[in-house]
């Protein structure tokens, strides 16, 4: 099948923040029950919850999002962490479905997705994600939406590394620099960026659908 463009043989999207709404909004609501007051101390909850954002290392939460540790080690290595903070109780994040089914499909981009596909490009979800909310590929019918799906608790890497941006590019036979990524955080279009991948940082998933339709079809 002809491409209308020719420059792009292959799109990877993100799962949640670009075809899915975040897990964020669930989360702070949980953080909010908790009777945890936070004040203007978020960007430390968020470094003892999920370690650096911008950075792959040996933080419970990267290592659970590469299936190396189960949620139940996640949560015993985060509570070193959070005492050390000075607080007294800590809520861990939403365990099994809960977090999936609270989440919603961003209908324009799936029918982007779905559309780009059948114009003849190959396609690709890359999500960092955990076992225990494995729910997701199911729900969303993921491996009929796109042609490959690539889960960093499954392949034991994960954004912003750039091997997991190989690996993806590796599954869908198609060359960097003719592979477009869609991502909601700069830190993971950085790391897509090292390996020659063109971008697409999205801050509105319904703008951005449009986009890709506009570009692509």
């Amino acid at each position: 099948m002809r491409r209308p463009n020719p420059d792009v043989e292959a799109v990877i999207f993100d799962f949640a923040g670009v075809l899915s709404t975040s897990p964020g909004e669930m989360m702070r609501r949980q953080i909010d029950e908790s009777g945890i007051d936070l004040g203007n101390d978020l960007a430390t909850f968020v470094q003892i919850l999920m370690g650096p954002l911008d950075a792959d290392g040996d933080h419970p939460w990267h290592r659970l999002e590469r299936g190396r540790i189960d949620f139940d080690e996640y949560v015993a290595g985060i509570e070193p962490l959070w005492r050390a903070a000075g607080y007294e109780a800590f809520p861990a994040p939403p365990r099994g479905d809960a977090v999936i089914t609270g989440m919603s499909k961003i209908p324009e981009m799936i029918d982007a997705a779905t559309a780009v596909r059948a114009a003849g490009y190959r396609t690709a979800i890359l999500t960092n994600n955990i076992k225990e909310w494995g729910a997701w590929r199911r729900l969303w019918d993921a491996d009929n939406l796109v042609d490959v799906v690539v889960d960093s608790c499954e392949v034991d890497m994960r954004k912003p590394n750039a091997d997991i941006f190989e690996l993806t590019i590796e599954r869908l036979g198609s060359p960097a620099e003719r592979t477009l990524f869609l991502d909601d955080f700069p830190w993971n279009i950085a790391g897509a960026e090292t390996v020659g991948l063109q971008t697409m940082h999205v801050t509105d998933p319904v703008a951005a659908a449009a986009a890709l339709v506009d570009r692509f079809l």
